[in-house]
Formats: C-alpha cells, sequence, structure tokens
C-alpha cells in the first residue's frame, strides 16, 4: 500500500510537471516539482531496501552535514554576488552576522537547533533553481522564425569576441541557418569602461567574418550594460516582437526570468560552455536569480525561520 502511494505521488508530480513545462518552463515552480519527485523517489527506495534505523540515521546526519555545508557556500556566494554588483554591505553584512551567530550563539540550543533551518532554505531554493534551470535547457527547441538576439558577455582583451561569446554567436547562427529568409539576428551589448568598442559592434563583425552572416540581416544594440538592458533596448528595437535570445547555457534560464519579469516574450537558447565555468557560474546565477525578488526571499527566509523555531519549541 505504501508502495502504490509513492508511486502514485511520483506519477501525479510528473504530470504536474509536464504540464507546466509546455504552459511555462520559465518558471522556478518546475524545479519545486522537481525537488519532490527527487524526494518521493529517495523515500521509495529507502521503503524498497527497508534500511535499518542506525543506516538511516546515518544517511540523514551526513545529508544534514552535506546541506549545512552547502547552504554556507550559497549565502556566501549571494554576498560576494551583492557587493560586486552594488558594493553595498547590507546583503553581506546580515549574511555575515548570520554566519557568524551560528558559532557565538551555538550555546544556545534554541538558536543551535532553529538557525541551520536558514541553511536549509538556501538548498532548497538552489535545489529549485539548479532543476528548473537544467529543465528549460532540455525542452529548449529551435526557433522557426526570427529575430535572434545575441546578448553580450564581455570581451577579450577589451576588443575580440572570447569563447564564451563565440558559443552564443554560433548557437544563433546555426539556428538562422535553418530558416528561410534568413532572419535579423540582433546583437546586444554596449560598451564598458575597460573596452575599446562595444560588445555588440565586436560580435557583429566576428559573426559577419567567421561565420558569414548576412550584414544586412543585423542590428546593433550598442548602450546595454547588463541583462536588463540587454532586453529592453533589443525588445525596442524590435518594436516588441517576440523574441529567441542567445546566451550562455548557465545564463538562459536567468535571462528566461528576466524577460519573463519586463513582460517580453522571448525565449531562450545556450550556447554550450565548458564544465569548469558552469559550476562558479551556477552559482552566480543563483546569486542572480535571489535578487530578482529580494524582499520576497527576506521574508521567506525569516518565516523559515519562525517555522523552524516554533518547531523545535513545541515538538522537540
Amino acid at each position: 500500500m505504501i508502495t502504490l502511494i509513492y508511486l502514485v505521488t511520483i506519477g501525479l508530480l510528473l504530470v504536474a510537471l509536464g504540464y507546466q513545462l509546455q504552459k511555462n518552463p520559465a518558471t522556478m515552480t518546475i524545479g519545486t516539482y522537481g525537488v519532490f519527485i527527487v524526494l518521493s523517489v529517495i523515500l521509495l527506495c529507502q521503503h524498497w531496501l527497508n534500511l535499518s534505523p542506525a543506516s538511516w540515521q546515518a544517511i540523514r546526519v551526513g545529508s544534514y552535514s552535506i546541506a549545512v555545508l552547502m547552504g554556507i557556500i550559497l549565502m556566501l556566494s549571494i554576498a560576494w554576488y551583492s557587493w560586486k554588483k552594488s558594493r553595498r554591505l547590507l546583503v553581506p553584512g546580515i549574511i555575515g552576522g548570520y554566519l557568524i551567530s551560528l558559532v557565538l550563539l551555538s550555546p544556545w540550543s534554541l538558536w543551535r537547533l532553529a538557525a541551520p533551518w536558514l541553511l536549509f532554505y538556501f538548498v532548497w531554493q538552489f535545489s529549485r533553481f539548479l532543476i528548473s534551470s537544467v529543465a528549460y535547457g532540455i525542452v529548449s527547441r529551435s526557433p522557426k522564425v526570427g529575430p535572434l538576439v545575441v546578448l553580450g558577455g564581455g570581451l577579450a582583451d577589451g576588443y575580440h569576441v572570447g569563447k564564451i561569446v563565440d558559443a552564443r554567436i554560433r548557437a544563433a547562427v546555426l539556428d538562422a541557418q535553418k530558416m528561410t529568409p534568413f532572419p535579423i539576428i540582433v546583437f546586444s551589448g554596449g560598451q564598458g569602461d575597460d573596452q575599446q568598442r562595444s560588445e555588440a559592434a565586436a560580435m557583429r563583425e566576428h559573426a559577419v567574418l567567421r561565420y558569414g552572416v548576412p550584414l544586412a540581416q543585423t542590428r546593433l544594440e550598442d548602450q546595454s550594460r547588463n541583462t536588463i538592458q540587454n532586453f529592453r533596448y533589443s525588445a525596442a528595437l524590435l518594436d516588441g516582437q517576440p523574441l529567441t535570445f542567445y546566451t550562455s547555457d548557465y545564463h538562459v534560464f536567468r535571462g528566461a526570468l528576466i524577460a519573463q519579469t519586463l513582460g517580453i516574450s522571448a525565449r531562450g537558447r545556450g550556447g554550450v560552455s565548458v564544465w569548469r565555468h558552469r559550476i562558479p557560474a551556477f552559482l552566480r546565477e543563483f546569486a542572480g536569480v535571489m535578487s530578482l525578488h529580494k524582499r520576497r526571499q527576506v521574508l521567506f527566509g525569516i518565516l523559515w525561520v519562525i517555522v523552524a523555531g516554533l518547531n523545535v519549541i513545541f515538538f522537540s
């Protein structure tokens, strides 16, 4: 009977996941379904294996330790991202104070038991983000029509297109070559303080010379300085047409969320990046996603700790 309950639960979650992927893949709800599916499968396997209490306790302790460590890493990533982006100490200060309190207030049993739950909150959010991001990449398909928008990502030596941006351009060109007529491609990226020309100009030159993109089918958006401006200015250039944007594989999901927040109809495609870039990039992308709704995250985090504290008080 228990096995049947687990199987039915997993089946319903898979149906809900499939529906959400068809309706709108650019949402963290997909990650929520994914996390519950994974947890249900783990519990089902535990039921089938009939593990001893000692073995199950060892797994729980190990999982707890890994979750705490991962939570600390995620919180530090968010603090670093916030500092690097705004140079303000509020978020890093709050996170630093919290982590210090884990040590200084550890003798207080209530705090020792409740405080780590905030770390679990970040692990929960990262798990949702990771699953949602991977799922979005899996269901992403080549567009049938343009326009296409390639997002800038820096220049090598302040002048040339590097490997990461080249992968974005290549992905866009491969899709464009499947279309008749050849679509409009917008290259989006302004000129940074340490750059000799705009990213848009460098990307267009690279696409024309290396991949044979028709110059007449290209457009430049050379005023943007971040992803939000990439979308706003490119959408304005295209008179609000639905578009497909191209960025690095690890950045696609956050890009889709940003476009959705701005009310822009856009689907994302990713240029392949090497693995050594993906792990730190995913941490950075997670911090970026969390920053999209800062107040909501702070509220949820506070509620999470309150619930954990009440759980400790009344049930431990």
